[in-house]
């Protein structure tokens, strides 16, 4: 591949080591001073789900809490830094640069039970294991992240997803995103028709797909491939990214390097035999003040086909009366206040990441956001005061433009939000791909899953 090792020049990389010395703002890659203990209680906490989020906010909590019993639930034993994911497309990392074993980032005062959790019963503080066993909690966290649906595609499982004689993959799994780089490499040396498909649905880091996408058309520029190419993104929702601003200036990268796109075009159906995707056309309008959407199927044939699968969140958590019951995301995402992470019916319960049903922030930047506040309002409300931490929103999103460029793409709930000038708000850089390529990792699993940054 011959984008994948830069040229970089010694001026360059001496510039951003000493940025990496120093903060970076948002992307946190400071090791603050060590917190001291807020509350001498003890507390049960029950944390489900030993993901990024889970994993952080128990290490927090060791240290803020240090007399609490912390239970953390999840059967899962590799923790997978998926971030990653998108540079094993890219030819940078291997599958096993982004595996980690549970048990060497688990604090060792935090109690790990090997089971996945079945029900929840908020009125009574306890939980059930798939095994069926029952444990009682004072405070409870929900982390469980996203459960890919690739079926709700008819035509397609997660099984034809990663199975490597296929033609069909996805970044979402981390043997989609190794089918992915081999497919990648492919199509920039021989051409095809080329299908990049999201959901209209809720999905985390929204733009995860579109750095394959336009890691491929940097590719076949290199490989003198493109008009070769037959290559189109269609996104089932309105735009290209719930921030406004890198919406668009994600579809000016688009315009300006002739790579096509439609909105508004929901995946449905894909025949595997034929090759055929099937969507449908999504065309709002309103009919006597009431807002409806007309809907024309089409087909699109693909020699490959990269797919973001839609998402849910645990059964347990509908089936206990802790989801969202209004809107297009009714029944699903935990239902949390978007500023403090609280639920809203149950003041002892929170939720952290992906599951978490706020407007924005599916991102591992923002549960670097998250933890601390879930950390400070649940000894808050431990001891009887006001919830005073908030939670911004922030979203972080290193978007891989071209080999050696990025964008930093920083949003919360008002705006862009650049975390440091050179960064910029929209500016595509060298900088931005070093700090997703190199910083970042380490960052994550060195510092943020130990509560050091």
């Amino acid at each position: 591949m011959q984008k994948n090792k830069e040229n970089f020049s010694r001026r360059d990389l001496l510039k951003v080591l000493g940025v990496s010395s120093v903060s970076l703002g948002g992307i946190g890659l400071t090791m603050p001073t060590k917190a001291q203990s807020k509350s001498d209680k003890s507390p049960t906490i029950a944390i489900i789900g030993a993901g990024l989020g889970g994993i952080s906010l128990s290490a927090k909590l060791v240290s803020e809490l240090p007399n609490a019993k912390i239970k953390l639930f999840d059967a899962e034993e590799i923790l997978y830094y998926q971030p990653g994911f998108t540079l094993i497309a890219a030819g940078l990392y291997s599958k096993q640069d982004t595996q980690y074993n549970k048990k060497d980032l688990i604090n060792d005062k935090v109690e790990w039970i090997k089971e996945n959790v079945s029900a929840v019963e908020p009125n009574a503080n306890r939980l059930t294991t798939t095994s069926g066993q029952v444990y009682v909690y004072d405070y409870l966290v929900i982390g469980t992240g996203t459960i890919n649906q690739f079926e709700k595609y008819q035509g397609l499982t997660e099984e034809f997803v990663n199975d490597p004689n296929t033609n069909v993959t996805s970044i979402y799994t981390a043997d989609g995103s190794v089918k992915a780089q081999s497919m990648m490499q492919e199509i920039a040396k021989k051409g095809g028709k080329v299908i990049f498909a999201e959901p209209n649905t809720p999905f985390k880091c929204g733009g995860a797909n579109k750095k394959v996408n336009f890691l491929l058309e940097d590719l076949s520029v290199t490989n003198r491939t493109k008009e070769k190419i037959e290559m189109c993104l269609y996104t089932g929702g309105g735009a290209m990214l719930s921030s406004p601003t890198h919406a668009k200036m994600i579809e000016q990268f688009f315009i300006e390097r002739k790579m096509p796109y439609l909105m508004r075009h929901q995946l449905v159906e894909v025949d595997t035999t034929r090759n055929i995707a099937i969507f449908e056309k999504l065309m709002p309008y309103t009919e006597n003040g009431e807002q409806r959407v007309a809907k024309e199927r089409i087909e699109k044939p693909y020699d490959y086909l990269f797919v973001i699968p839609q998402m849910k969140t645990a059964d347990f958590i509908t089936e206990a009366g802790l989801a969202i019951t209004k809107g297009h995301i009714a029944g699903n995402w935990v239902d949390v206040d978007s500023y403090t992470l609280q639920h809203k019916k149950y003041p002892n319960i929170f939720a952290i990441g992906d599951c978490a049903g706020v407007p924005k922030g599916k991102t591992g930047a923002s549960i670097r956001k998250q933890y601390p506040v879930i950390a400070e309002n649940l000894i808050a409300h431990l001891n009887n005061q006001p919830l005073k931490a908030k939670f911004s929103g922030y979203t972080a999103c290193p978007l891989l433009t071209r080999y050696g460029k990025a964008v930093m793409v920083e949003f919360d709930y008002e705006g862009t939000a650049p975390s440091m000038p050179c960064f910029g708000a929209t500016r595509e850089s060298w900088l931005n791909w070093f700090v997703k390529v190199y910083l970042m990792k380490p960052m994550v699993m060195s510092g943020m899953i130990n509560a050091r940054a």
